[in-house]
């Protein structure tokens, strides 16, 4: 089911990463949760289903996976509690009568074949060295299937730049508009 109409929406803080050297380099992308706009407001606000479908339709290139490391914030609260959706850090009990964040994507924008892969892990805290190995793991595979890889956190700088320091990766914006 695509929203018809919608206009893509670039992502906040879109920022492009190298992994490996020629002739075997890959490219990521880094950038804030949907609904983050620069605005200081903005990263409490509630989030309107519109303005995430225009971030999906925004999202970089085809075959698109999101590696989410979205969880909670520093008071314990969900950064999933700003969506109509659910996120891997909230207990699906919980949330009866709500699609996950993969099931809200596969309902909205099946065809776009949106794979998400989920790290819960709280803002502002340092990242487990486990969590780092599993998300670099699956951005690594996830890249060498062809898959256009997009690492969100709240803001799209601390925790996703924390992930892009323990693999080495090196920002390359040259091709981000």
């Amino acid at each position: 089911m695509h929203v018809r109409g919608a206009k893509p929406l670039k992502p906040f803080r879109l920022r492009r990463w190298r992994v490996g050297g020629p002739p075997n380099c890959h490219y990521f992308y880094t950038c804030a949760r949907p609904g983050r706009t620069g605005n200081p407001a903005s990263k409490d606000d509630q989030v309107p289903d519109d303005l995430v479908h225009r971030w999906v339709l925004g999202l970089r290139g085809p075959e698109t996976a999101i590696v989410s490391l979205l969880g909670c914030k520093p008071n314990g609260l969900s950064e999933f509690s700003f969506y109509s959706f659910y996120g891997g850090y909230d207990v699906p009990a919980e949330h009866a009568g709500s699609l996950s964040f993969q099931e809200w994507l596969d309902c909205w924008h099946g065809e776009l074949s949106i794979l998400l892969h989920e790290h819960p892990t709280r803002d502002s805290d340092p990242i487990p060295t486990e969590t780092l190995e599993a998300v670099a793991h699956d951005i690594n595979a996830l890249l060498s299937t062809g898959r256009t890889v997009v690492l969100v956190d709240s803001g799209g700088q601390e925790r996703t730049g924390k992930v892009c320091k323990y693999m080495g990766a090196v920002e390359d914006s040259s091709n981000t508009p």
